[in-house]
């Protein structure tokens, strides 16, 4: 009998320390899961210190007389009863947390489709990158030509300067699955590397 509860008390651990760590992940959301990171990084002295106070509870319960049950049984029977609000606790703020953050995701993301639907209406369609703080390369002229390649394409870029937050990102990430078709039916397959082309043929004759 004892070795079930020893079990149950080790998968209910488990499970607490599973999703103490996914709720860590969903606070930071939409960043890329990294197991080993989220440990380090999620506090788990914390939760030691949660699940230390859970046993000392149990420890205290246990020595109680109860049913005539020997320490270790009524040990092993109680530790669960008093982990599971510990669970149900986390497991609530990690629904509560990623429904908040799908919210958040979708209202970015509708966002980001309204946008490319009118930036396909007007015919001009934005890519923004980071690509930290732009220099300016090449004289005005040179520039306006370059801009001018890349409207006859419906393109233009914008250095957004700087990282972009995980949020924009996924909304930018909606936004180029909507326009990238559109820009290969208006310009045919290829024509990034033909708008390059017609680029690099303006920097090689400007003047910095």
């Amino acid at each position: 009998m004892n070795r079930k509860f020893i079990l149950i008390n080790i998968i209910l651990i488990l499970l607490i320390i599973a999703v103490y760590i996914f709720e860590y992940y969903i606070e930071n959301y939409p960043m890329m899961f990294n197991l080993i990171n989220s440990i380090k990084e999620c506090g788990i002295e914390y939760l030691a210190v949660i699940l230390s106070f859970t046993a000392l509870v149990s420890y205290l319960i246990s020595s109680l007389n109860i049913k005539g049950l020997s320490f270790k049984t009524k040990f092993l029977r109680i530790l669960p009863m008093v982990n599971f609000p510990v669970l149900a606790f986390f497991a609530y703020l990690s629904i509560n947390g990623w429904a908040e953050k799908q919210r958040k995701v979708s209202a970015i993301e509708n966002r980001y489709s309204q946008q490319a639907a009118e930036d396909i209406k007007n015919d001009l369609v934005t890519i923004q990158f980071g690509g930290g703080f732009p220099l300016l390369l090449h004289d005005r002229a040179t520039l306006n030509k370059i801009d001018g390649i890349r409207k006859r394409y419906g393109v233009r870029y914008i250095n957004t300067g700087c990282v972009i937050d995980g949020f924009e990102t996924t909304g930018q990430e909606k936004y180029s699955e909507i326009v990238y078709p559109h820009l290969n039916r208006r310009n045919g397959k290829g024509w990034e590397d033909r708008m390059q082309k017609e680029i690099d043929h303006i920097e090689k004759n400007s003047h910095p």
